[in-house]
């Protein structure tokens, strides 16, 4: 049952499957970010960015052609659109120009600190407080990536360290 004073019904039901796949999916495609970036040998970070971005801009215009109720989800404010489309541009600007600029494992591992920053930081939300177990968390996870870092394959070079992001 939809409201009439609310523009945006809530999205369909999905099954658990298609959650699941599309999680799967998810997963895939940020774990192999960092292997596709770094075999698109000498492609400058903003056009690699402009490419990734126009691959999915079409994927998502076919979406929308073959379900056009779909597009209902675009009608968004401006602001809406460009904190978006900022945030995500020049989140991957950024991890690319890292990747050309840094050994990719150790750039990935650093950039792949934000599940713990997020965890970490919901901490100062309303009404929200860190448990004990958060912080060993995070503390041993902050600590994987020291140890890594300092490893004899990882060894984090002071000439990258700007240039991680």
């Amino acid at each position: 049952m939809s409201d009439a004073s609310n523009p945006h019904p809530p999205p369909p039901a999905i099954s658990v499957p298609a959650a699941t796949l599309i999680g799967f999916g998810a997963i895939l495609s940020w774990g192999l970010l960092a292997l596709f970036t770094a075999a698109s040998g000498e492609v400058p970070p903003l056009q690699l960015n402009a490419m990734c971005f126009a691959v999915g801009g079409g994927l998502g215009l076919m979406v929308i052609a073959a379900r056009p109720a779909r597009a209902r989800a675009l009608r968004q404010p401006p602001r809406v659109w460009a904190f978006g489309i900022a945030g995500l541009f020049g989140y991957h600007a950024l991890y690319f120009a890292a990747l050309r600029w840094a050994p990719p494992a150790e750039a990935t591992l650093v950039n792949y600190l934000w599940p713990l920053l997020i965890v970490l930081f919901s901490g100062l939300l309303p009404s929200e407080r860190l448990k004990a177990i958060h912080v060993a968390g995070a503390f041993v996870g902050f600590a994987g990536v020291v140890t890594l870092s300092l490893g004899a394959d990882l060894a984090a070079r002071p000439e990258h360290i700007p240039r991680y992001h």
